[in-house]
This record gives C-alpha cells, structure tokens and sequence, in this order.
C-alpha cells in the first residue's frame, strides 16, 4: 500500500495488543479513510498534503518582520487565494465521479 495509515487501519489490533497500536490505529482510521477515497476518485493525496502545507508555510511567514509592510501582505494574500483555486480546479479536472459533481455544486453555490 502506499499509504502507510492504511496499512494501520486495515488491521484490526487485537484485544490483547498493546495500548499503543490500539491508539495509532484510531488515530489513523479518519486519514486513512480520506487518503482511500482520494484514490479511488483517481486525485493524488499527496498533492493535498503538499498544498496544505505550502498554506501553513505562507501564513507562517507573514507573521516574520521582514514582511509586516502592506505590499507583503497583499501579495500573500493574493497567494492565498490563488491557492484556493488550484485545489479545487485540480479536483474538478483530475477527479472522476463524485468527486467533479460535489465541487461543481459547491462551484454554483458560491457563485
């Protein structure tokens, strides 16, 4: 598998198993229950980590010094929202099935 919380939580820990691995695989049956549904839509999970993560790091660095002027600001938050179209473009371009048809609603209920 290439998800390494599916592999977790497709097994079920046993009653005698450790309290550790009982809590991992509760921990990461939600993820590894989004990471099969973006597969089986034909979307790459990674992508969504990745972007998530470039989000964290933009709206990290506007809280740095060198960037408190308004023309920084501006410009990130421009970036921002750019990057809230690209994930949901990417979904309705690559994704099949359910996928298209919920971001095409959620695209006609904000327009």
């Amino acid at each position: 598998m290439r998800n390494p919380a599916a592999a977790i939580t497709n097994c079920k820990p046993h009653r005698n198993a450790s309290r550790v691995l009982r809590f991992l695989c509760w921990i990461t049956r939600p993820v590894a229950r989004l990471w099969r549904m973006a597969e089986a839509h034909g979307l790459n999970p990674w992508f969504f980590v990745a972007m998530s993560v470039v989000g964290y790091a933009i709206q990290s660095v506007i809280y740095l010094p060198p960037f408190q002027s308004q023309a920084w600001r501006l410009a990130f938050l421009i970036l921002l929202r750019f990057m809230a179209l690209v994930i949901p473009a990417y979904i309705l371009l690559k994704g099949k099935g359910i996928a298209r048809a919920f971001n095409g609603s959620i695209a006609t209920m904000l327009s």
